[in-house]
């Protein structure tokens, strides 16, 4: 199947999507039931994906009864990527409608189920993926984290021997070095920083700046590049205005750190670009925060047809 359409969608209209599927993730955050809690009324069939690590952390066990109480299945995740063929056999009819609450989902996870909806044409003529996203309070980040490697979610479709010069696209998230660390170790010829504005809390906004200053100071101002954080479909827009001009001399690596709406338009970036490849950070350790809901959820609807 093939990317079709992304919509931004209002919260107002969460409810106007009936779903024939409603995934989520079972996290240790308290956020992670959100989206389940103001959907309450849903009697599709419901699975939340389960982690195995983190387990007595935070509101882990609580969010579990919860699920349970709700008439979620839950599935432990152990081989790293949820079996999404399994959960996705045709139901007989022409299209599906999945309802997925990314927000305490690993970015591999999306991202495998993007990519399975693009390899699989055999299965349903359209799919509409409604994504939801619950925002967080603001939360001061922890100590510097040491990255240990970079490592693609996909590589770029680059034909071999193709030699290019190198382009970073980076989302800024409000930790101290990371992108520093990322960026020194890319070392490309050209950078463009992505950031989200305005935030949720201006606090976050400040510590972007702040923790992100000497990089900042690499990039003209035209390469730094605010998007809102509550529409998808515009970060998309966003990512697509700054790639095009840049692929033919370019070897695009795309970043998406900061908040999670902009990793899933980056996502659909290598749907739309395959020779845009996407890549995340190692973190030796990376902190166990509790994070809580606050405002209305960000809602993303996304398209598949048939290739014709």
């Amino acid at each position: 199947m093939e990317l079709s359409s992304i919509h931004h969608v209002e919260p107002d209209r969460l409810n106007d999507f009936q779903p024939d599927l409603f995934i989520t993730t079972l996290g240790f955050e308290s956020r992670a039931t959100h989206i389940a809690r103001l959907m309450g009324g849903l009697t599709c069939r419901k699975i939340a994906l389960s982690a195995t690590e983190n387990l007595k952390e935070h509101s882990f066990q609580e969010n579990r009864i919860f699920f349970e109480s709700a008439g979620f299945e839950i599935r432990p995740i152990v081989s790293g990527i949820p079996d999404f063929g399994s959960m996705l056999s045709p139901s007989g009819e022409g299209n599906v409608n999945i309802l997925v609450d990314c927000t305490s989902m690993p970015q591999l996870w999306y991202f495998e189920l993007f990519r399975w909806f693009s390899e699989n044409q055999e299965y349903y003529a359209t799919a509409s993926i409604r994504f939801v996203y619950t925002l967080a309070q603001y939360v001061e980040p922890g100590p510097p984290q040491k990255v240990k490697r970079l490592v693609d979610f996909a590589k770029s479709e680059i034909a071999a021997g193709t030699k290019k010069k190198k382009a970073l696209l980076l989302g800024l998230g409000h930790e101290e070095s990371l992108c520093e660390s990322i960026y020194r170790l890319v070392r490309p010829d050209l950078l463009y920083l992505f950031y989200a504005d305005p935030p949720v809390d201006k606090q976050f906004v400040e510590k972007v700046f702040v923790n992100n200053h000497s990089l900042i100071n690499e990039v003209p101002i035209r390469n730094l590049i605010a998007y809102p954080i509550r529409n998808g479909q515009v970060i998309y827009q966003n990512l697509v205005d700054v790639i095009l001009p840049l692929r033919n001399e370019y070897a695009i690596s795309l970043f998406p750190q900061g908040p999670k709406i902009f990793s899933v338009a980056a996502m659909l970036i290598h749907l739309s670009y395959p020779d845009t490849r996407i890549s995340y950070p190692v973190i030796k350790k990376r902190p166990v925060i509790d994070r809580h809901a606050i405002g209305e959820p960000v809602i993303l609807d996304v398209h598949f047809e048939e290739e014709e």
